[in-house]
C-alpha cells in the first residue's frame, strides 16, 4: 500500500486550526471574560411511563463564547447540561444576571449544544475564543468552568495523557476523546479546555467514575465538526459510518481462511447495514476485507496510523466526514484485490439513543401500552445493572440488530394497564412484539395503521419466544382504551398525538 498521503490524514484530523500558530495569545481575562456558568431547569419524561414527566430538576455547567460562521456568536456548551432543559440561564463571570438562553443546536452522540442569547447586552464585553491545534501527548491544558464548591470561575490544570475513541456516555457513542490528568468534578461539563496559547482545544465533558484526576474532552476536531454540520445544514444532522459491522483480524487462522498472504493486513466486514449507502448500492458485501481507506492502511486490529507513536480506530476518520462525502476503500473480495468508491452517512439506529429532548412515543390499545426499544428505556429499567430477566437480555440483544428499513422499530409491550377485559395479560411486560393479525409488525406508527384499518373480530398479538398470544375483541377496543386512559390520567392513547386529537 502506498504511504500516508501527505495532509489528507492525519492533516484534516488532527490539525484543524481556525488560527495561525502566529496568533498571539488571548488575554487572560479576555479568555476568562468569554467562559459563563449555565443554570438548567430540567423537566425529563418518565421513560416508562411516557405520558409523565419526572419532577423537575436543576443543574449548573459552563460554557464559552464562539463565533459560528452563518450564526454569530452562540454559547458552547455540553448537551447533558441542556438535556430536556426546560429553562435555561446563563449567568457572565463577575455579573449577577441571569439572562435566558434557548438551545438551538444539540448533539447528543458528541455531547454538544449551542444556546443562543438574543439579550445585546449579554454580549458586550465577551469576544469569541479561538480554536487551536489537536494537542500532543504530555502538552499542558487547563480546564476553565464552574464547577461544584464556590461560585466563581475555577481554573484546573494538567496533562494530556492520551487521545483515542472512548465511548460518550451521554449517548453511548464511541467518537475520539482526550483523557487529561486534571479532574472534571460536577460543574465543569462544557467549559472550554485551552492550550499554552489559551486556544480552545477541547470541551470538559465527563470522568471516569471512582478513579481520581482522569478527565475526558471532546476534542477541537469532534467540536468542529459539529460547528460545520450545524453551519451546512441549519441543525446537528450526526457524525458518519460506512454502515457495517466489522470483524477484527488478529489471528492468522481466519486471514488465511480469507486468502490473505504474509504481512496482508485489514478488517472483514461481517455484516452491511440495508439503510446504509453501500447497503442499498451492494457496494461492500459480507466478507470483503477492508486493507485501506483513502489509502490508510488499516491494521488487523482495526486502526490506522494517527500521529508519531499513536494509533486510533479507522472509525474515528470516517467520522470526519459529512452525509453525502465519499470514501475509497481496497478491498480484498474473492482472493482479488478491487477498489470501490462508497459514501458514507449518519447511520439510522432500530434501537435509537435518545428522542432529541422529546417524549418517547407511545400506542395504548386496550390497556396494552406499547413503545419503540430505546437506550433510554433500558437504562429505566436497569438493563445494565445487576440482575435482569430474560426479557431485558432479550431486549438488549436487539440493539446489535440492523434495520431493513429506514423507520423499522423493536415495538415493545412494556406494561398491561389492568382492565376487566384484559384479565390474564397483566403481568406480560418487556415483550417484542412481532406480529399483529399474523402480519409482520415493523414500527409503532405500522401497528396504529394495522389496528385502525383492521376490520376482523379479534385482535390476536403475537411475541418473540415462547410467549403466549394476546387475543382481544376488536370492537370494544375503543371504549377499553378511553376508559383505561381516563382511571390513569393519560391525556393521549398514542403519542405523537393524532391531529384529530383534542388537547
Amino acid at each position: 500500500l502506498p504511504p500516508v498521503p501527505a495532509g489528507a490524514y492525519p492533516g484534516d484530523f488532527a490539525s484543524s486550526s481556525s488560527s495561525s500558530s502566529s496568533d498571539p495569545p488571548a488575554s487572560l481575562s479576555a479568555v476568562f471574560d468569554s467562559v459563563v456558568q449555565i443554570h438548567c431547569t430540567h423537566s425529563e419524561p418518565d421513560h416508562l411511563l411516557p405520558w409523565q414527566r419526572t419532577r423537575e430538576s436543576t443543574s449548573s455547567s459552563s460554557g464559552f463564547v464562539v463565533d459560528v460562521p452563518g450564526l454569530g456568536r452562540r454559547i458552547l456548551t455540553n448537551a447533558h447540561a441542556v438535556d430536556y432543559g426546560s429553562l435555561a440561564l446563563v449567568q457572565r463571570r463577575g455579573e449577577e444576571m441571569r439572562r435566558p438562553a434557548r438551545v438551538e443546536a444539540l448533539g447528543h452522540e458528541c455531547d454538544l449544544a449551542l444556546l443562543r442569547v438574543d439579550d445585546p447586552a449579554f454580549w458586550e464585553g465577551s469576544a469569541p475564543l479561538s480554536f487551536g491545534p489537536l494537542p500532543r501527548q504530555q502538552d499542558e491544558v487547563d480546564v476553565l468552568g464552574y464547577p461544584a464548591g464556590g461560585d466563581s470561575l475555577s481554573v484546573t490544570s494538567g496533562v494530556v495523557s492520551r487521545a483515542e475513541m472512548q465511548e460518550y456516555v451521554h449517548a453511548g457513542t464511541g467518537l475520539l476523546a482526550l483523557q487529561i490528568d486534571a479532574a472534571i468534578n460536577a460543574g465543569n461539563s462544557g467549559g472550554p479546555v485551552v492550550d499554552a496559547r489559551r486556544k480552545v482545544v477541547g470541551v470538559a465533558f465527563q470522568s471516569l467514575r471512582n478513579a481520581e484526576n482522569i478527565g475526558y474532552v471532546v476534542p477541537v476536531t469532534v467540536v468542529r465538526h459539529f460547528l460545520e454540520d450545524v453551519r451546512r445544514h441549519g441543525r446537528y444532522t450526526g457524525f458518519c459510518s460506512l454502515g457495517v459491522r466489522l470483524d477484527l483480524l488478529r489471528n492468522p487462522v481466519f486471514r488465511r481462511s480469507l486468502g490473505m498472504e504474509g504481512d496482508a493486513a485489514g478488517v472483514m466486514v461481517r455484516a452491511v447495514d440495508p439503510t446504509s449507502p453501500a447497503g442499498k448500492t451492494g457496494l461492500l458485501r459480507e466478507s470483503d476485507v477492508i486493507v485501506a481507506v483513502d489509502g490508510i492502511p488499516v491494521a488487523n486490529d482495526g486502526k490506522i496510523p494517527f500521529r508519531h507513536g499513536e494509533r486510533v480506530a479507522v472509525a474515528c476518520y470516517i467520522q470526519t466526514k459529512f452525509q453525502g462525502d465519499h470514501v475509497s476503500l481496497d478491498l480484498l473480495r474473492d482472493g482479488k484485490r478491487v477498489t470501490v468508491d462508497t459514501p458514507v452517512s449518519v447511520r439510522y439506529q432500530k434501537v435509537p439513543a435518545h428522542w432529541s429532548n422529546k417524549s418517547p412515543p407511545y400506542l395504548i390499545v386496550s390497556g396494552l401500552v406499547f413503545m419503540p426499544l430505546s437506550v433510554p428505556f433500558l437504562r429505566w429499567r436497569n438493563a445494565w445493572g445487576g440482575y435482569i430477566s430474560n426479557d431485558i437480555s432479550y431486549l438488549l440483544g436487539m440493539m446489535q440488530g440492523h434495520a431493513e428499513e429506514e423507520g423499522d422499530q423493536v415495538v415493545t409491550l412494556t406494561q398491561v394497564l389492568a382492565h376487566t377485559e384484559n384479565l390474564g395479560y397483566d403481568k406480560y411486560t418487556d415483550l417484542h412484539l412481532i406480529k399483529y393479525n399474523e402480519r409482520e409488525v415493523r414500527s409503532l406508527e405500522h401497528l396504529q395503521a394495522m389496528i385502525h384499518d383492521d376490520e376482523e373480530q379479534f385482535m390476536r398479538f403475537e411475541f418473540a419466544g415462547d410467549v403466549p398470544l394476546i387475543v382481544l375483541e376488536r370492537s370494544s377496543m375503543e371504549e377499553m382504551t378511553q376508559d383505561v386512559c381516563r382511571r390513569h390520567g393519560i391525556p393521549h392513547v398514542m403519542y405523537p398525538p393524532e391531529p384529530t386529537q383534542d388537547h
